[in-house]
């Protein structure tokens, strides 16, 4: 019997991009708050890591930076490949990248695209290859959310429509044997199509606990902020901006 796929396997199809409408309304924004917090320059080599379908690739690459966009989603990097073709993308896992050491400036893990194993410590190998792949002295940039303010907001169940398809969605904080998670149930219907399902479950990390595991991988001078303009961490922000700087 084949081994069962993990969610994450499995869950970025071609229909992901759709659930991204609003995201991509702020992808500029994303994208210059890797630039800014992390002082990059023209020609800084950037890995855009779970980069998706590379929407934060192509502002960057527009800006005059050298991303490589990686992910494990071969339907996500066929349609990065044929929007972007001039772009550099490759497909694996982030525990074991191909590339060798001291290969970048910068590494990026956007839009609460970290927190997808099953267990912290794979969370850390995952962190401690991220600083393996960086020039002495490069910089992290984490984008995830803010679990004090998971629990005062929660987001109610939802049903709507969304470019003539039809969505429902239901999120829970769920707690685990390795600490809290934030889980998410879709359905998704498209015209005439079968009922498609999607699950996503992503570990949540408190400030301390997400600073200490990047000084645990590495990382020194670690900073939080509670938003894409580098304003104060507070739990009444939805997001922990994370950075760090590769110890030489």
């Amino acid at each position: 019997m084949p081994e069962e796929k993990s969610w994450y396997e499995s869950g970025f199809d071609t229909d992901y991009p759709l659930m991204q409408t609003f995201e991509e309304s702020i992808t500029e924004l994303q994208a210059l708050s890797v630039e800014l917090l992390l002082n990059l320059g023209s020609g800084a080599r950037v890995l855009d890591l779970c980069c998706g379908y590379g929407r934060h690739s192509q502002v960057w690459r527009e800006n005059g930076l050298d991303p490589v966009g990686f992910d494990l989603s071969a339907d996500l990097l066929a349609i990065a490949r044929r929007n972007q073709p001039r772009g550099k993308w490759a497909r694996g896992d982030v525990r074991r990248l191909p590339f060798p050491s001291g290969s970048f400036d910068a590494v990026t893990y956007m839009f609460i695209s970290f927190g997808y194993f099953g267990t912290a410590a794979q969370d850390l190998e995952a962190l401690r290859e991220a600083g393996r792949v960086l020039a002495p002295g490069g910089r992290l940039y984490l984008d995830i959310k803010h679990p004090a303010n998971l629990r005062a907001n929660p987001v109610p169940d939802l049903s709507f429509r969304l470019k003539e398809s039809d969505v429902t969605e239901t999120s829970r904080i769920v707690q685990t044997p390795d600490g809290e998670r934030y889980e998410i149930r879709r359905t998704l219907q498209h015209p005439g199509q079968p009922l498609r399902r999607y699950f996503y479950s992503v570990r949540l990390y408190e400030p301390d606990d997400i600073s200490a595991l990047a000084e645990k991988a590495g990382f020194r001078d670690v900073r939080l902020y509670g938003g894409y303009d580098a304003r104060a961490l507070s739990p009444e922000e939805p997001r922990i901006i994370v950075t760090g700087q590769k110890t030489k």
